[in-house]
């Protein structure tokens, strides 16, 4: 974030719905040489629980995971963001 503000730019935050497109938005990231946000929301990390089960905190907590492994092949840094939970789905 640092490195942000003194160069005065942003970084930029890609929404993924599963893990074709969390592969995705990391490759882009590398190939445009940025480090980057990913962010997944409440029904997205629902989904990467599984159909039958829809438990958003194990598929956060899976989605984070997979994330860390599949990032350490790649030369940028990323931060995973869970996308504005809105407060019904707090527990």
């Amino acid at each position: 974030m640092d490195a942000a503000k003194n160069g005065a730019f942003a970084y930029p935050a890609i929404n993924v719905t599963s893990s074709q497109t969390l592969n995705a938005a990391i490759r882009g990231f590398a190939e445009a040489g940025s480090d980057g946000i990913i962010q997944v929301s409440t029904g997205g990390a629902a989904y990467f629980s599984g159909s039958s089960v829809k438990d958003m905190v194990a598929g956060s907590l899976a989605f984070a995971a997979f994330a860390r492994e599949v990032a350490k092949k790649y030369s940028v840094n990323i931060a995973l963001h869970t996308d504005h939970c809105p407060q019904d789905k707090l527990e």
